[in-house]
């Protein structure tokens, strides 16, 4: 028999209780580090150049100080790139992303059967210190 319980979890870091980071933000900033625009980025993440922007700006705007330089278009074209605390902070997101997921997993694996037998999937006898049958 399949089982069919599974656990999922989301994570994301706030700033004074506002949302800052969490998966599209991280894909968003992944995608301006490997493409180098903001325009490649929002066609990577399907997400309209403008969100993205709005993004970037309540990101910068909420924690105080900057995740992406941008240089204006131009000859050159513009283009815009990570800064160092951008690079610090998604590096940490990944470490507590990876040891949020494990330990959610190993938590979830220790009770499921717990969830089987709520299902009556798995049958438990349980002596209840009585003689009831």
């Amino acid at each position: 028999m399949k089982n069919r319980w599974g656990l999922r979890s989301k994570l994301w870091l706030e700033y004074d209780g506002i949302p800052v980071l969490g998966d599209g933000r991280m894909k968003i900033l992944r995608s301006i580090d490997s493409g180098g625009s903001i325009k490649q980025a929002a066609r990577d993440t399907g997400i309209s150049y403008r969100r993205v922007r709005g993004a970037i700006h309540e990101m910068e705007s909420t924690i105080g100080f900057s995740l992406v330089n941008i240089q204006r278009g131009g000859g050159s074209g513009g283009g815009a790139e990570l800064t160092p605390a951008a690079h610090v902070l998604m590096d940490a997101f990944d470490q507590l992303s990876d040891g949020f997921q494990q330990d959610a997993d190993a938590r979830f694996d220790a009770l499921r059967d717990l969830f089987l037998s709520a299902t009556g999937n798995i049958c438990h006898s349980v002596n209840r210190g009585d003689d009831s049958p």
